[in-house]
């Protein structure tokens, strides 16, 4: 009678357990939220941390660089910087690129396989939340400025039961947004050498000095601020530290700093990462590969001064002297109480504009003090006389911007901007030639000729700017910018110069007639090749001063031209 009672329990309980449905998920693991929204978002930080939510947990073991991919896209050659428009890819920032990833790459990242050694494929750190469902994403150097990247993960990427990644259909694919990154800086300083200049070497140990330039600029006084001098070969670093401005740089764009120790001799360093902070608290970064530069140094220190026979010559009311140092000297040019100072690489010019009171005849004296790196110093003395270019009676003009590469038709669409001086300018009896000046006084010389093309009888007020076109020009260009209304046209021939300006540029030569034959008003020595289709509808503009040097000028930094209007 026992045993009949307990077979009907043990027959219920039996078949209880037999009835219960097996709990096994299917269903694969779907994104739900990011921090990149949209399929393509913009002005993201260089050194963005990048967050994806899951729906479900993740297995960590599939979260790896074959699965989860941050790819740069390619740089064409094709630049989109007037219209959006590229002929392959997309435009970003006036540039045209290209996603990198190829149909064999899309396959390997599918399986989790993705080779992560190319350098358009992004070195990542991965970080899963202890629930399996927040994955973040970090790139461990910054990425490059204004360009396109694509954040990846592949379905290869499962949750803890095995589940592909799936989408909202349920089909297992790959996950994908797109972002274009911010400018440089925008995570943070990222330091890049000036001096001494990037991919120097046989820089002494002994070095006394170094600069970099950050953008945007940092605040100042950080006085304890350091810098980190990272050696290649994984030695120890060194501090850089006293931070001050670098001469004749805007107010936190360069800083000089003093090594806190001797360099180690035949060793290449990189400016890195340090305490220095920006305007909103972030400190120093490594630079992305890009934009970071390196120096090598000597095998022992460096106890001679800079041996130079300088050249010094008047450029018009400038000051211009060379240098030759043969190696990368800070120069301090001194007239009188004004002083100029110049970064100088080898060999190249300095130069000062000179006093308005300054009048032909006077004696021009002038010092010249040369410091290396390290901190060696020689000191050069020298005097010129005045010439004819300073007579107070010259109209006082200077060339400011030049466009012989314009977008629109030629020679009609081409201008050179003139800017009166302090004082407004009568232009009567200026011309403009397509020449060096040297030929136009040859030229006198020999009794030929003088070319170029008279200016009309026009009166600038102080600062003014005009520009002077061809007959043809108009400001219904559409390919490129008109100047303001008000802006006087100073129509010369049918062609600026003989036939137009050269699209790789020409010297242009400001002058007038004196009784010392051409004497120069405003120069530009052509300095800047302006021929390449990337500079096509872009002009060069010059410095504040009235030296004609290959510092004082550079390409216009929009990427157009600007007539009537500075930059």
């Amino acid at each position: 009678m026992h045993r009949l009672r307990l077979l009907p329990s043990l027959t219920l309980t039996t078949l209880s357990c037999l009835a219960a449905p097996p709990q096994v998920d299917l269903d694969g693991p779907r994104v739900v939220a990011s921090s990149l929204p949209g399929p393509r978002s913009v002005e993201i930080s260089v050194l963005p941390e990048l967050s994806v939510e899951f729906s479900e947990p993740i297995d960590p073991a599939t979260v790896h660089a074959g699965s989860v991919v941050l790819a740069a896209w390619d740089i064409l050659d094709e630049r989109c910087t007037l219209t959006p428009i590229c002929d392959e890819g997309s435009c970003e920032r006036g540039r045209c690129q290209t996603q990198s990833l190829s149909s064999g790459d899309r396959s390997a990242l599918d399986r989790g396989e993705l080779d992560p050694s190319p350098d358009h494929v992004i070195q990542l750190d991965h970080e899963l939340d202890d629930d399996g469902t927040h994955l973040r994403v970090r790139p461990r150097r910054p990425l490059d400025a204004h360009r396109r990247y694509t954040l990846l993960i592949s379905p290869a990427l499962r949750d803890r039961g095995g589940a592909p990644l799936v989408d909202d259909h349920g089909r297992a694919v790959t996950w994908q947004r797109d972002f274009v990154t911010a400018d440089r800086g925008s995570a943070g300083p990222e330091p890049q050498l000036v001096a001494p200049t990037p991919a120097s070497v046989d820089v002494a140990t002994n070095l006394a000095h170094v600069q970099t330039q950050l953008w945007p600029p940092v605040p100042l006084p950080q006085p304890d601020a350091t810098l980190e001098l990272e050696a290649e070969d994984g030695n120890a670093s060194i501090a850089l530290v006293d931070p001050v401005d670098c001469p004749g740089w805007v107010p936190g764009t360069c800083l000089r700093w003093r090594p806190a120790q001797p360099l180690a001799p035949h060793t290449r360093y990189r400016p890195a990462g340090g305490t220095l902070i920006d305007r909103l608290g972030r400190p120093a970064l490594l630079p992305a590969p890009a934009r970071e530069t390196w120096f090598g140094s000597a095998a022992g220190p460096d106890d001679a001064a800079p041996e130079a026979a300088p050249i010094a010559q008047l450029r018009g009311r400038c000051l211009a002297i060379w240098v030759d140092a043969g190696e990368l000297v800070e120069a301090t040019l001194s007239v009188d109480e004004l002083q100029g100072r110049a970064t100088i690489s080898q060999a190249g010019w300095i130069g000062l504009e000179l006093d308005a009171g300054v009048v032909p005849g006077d004696q021009i004296g002038w010092s010249l003090e040369l410091r290396d790196l390290a901190d060696n110093g020689s000191q050069h003395h020298g005097q010129l006389v005045a010439d004819a270019s300073f007579d107070p009676e010259l109209a006082r003009v200077q060339i400011t911007e030049v466009l012989a590469n314009p977008s629109g038709a030629e020679p009609h669409a081409e201008f050179v901007e003139l800017r009166a001086g302090p004082q407004g300018a009568d232009l009567d009896g200026l011309y403009l030639a397509d020449v060096p000046l040297a030929e136009l006084q040859q030229a006198w010389l020999d009794g030929d000729d003088l070319v170029g093309d008279p200016l009309p009888s026009v009166s600038l007020v102080a600062s003014e700017l005009a520009i002077v076109v061809a007959s043809g020009w108009t400001a219904d260009e559409a390919n490129d910018p008109a100047p303001p209304p008000a802006t006087k046209q100073l129509v010369v021939d049918a062609s600026i110069g003989a036939g137009g300006l050269k699209n790789a540029g020409e010297h242009l030569t400001l002058w007038t007639i004196t009784a010392h034959g051409p004497t120069p008003i405003s120069t530009y020595a052509n300095w800047i090749d302006t021929g390449a289709s990337a500079h096509n509808g872009r002009s060069v503009i010059a410095g504040t001063d009235a030296c004609d040097l290959p510092d004082r000028w550079r390409s216009h930094p929009q990427g157009r031209s600007t007539p009537g209007q500075l930059p």
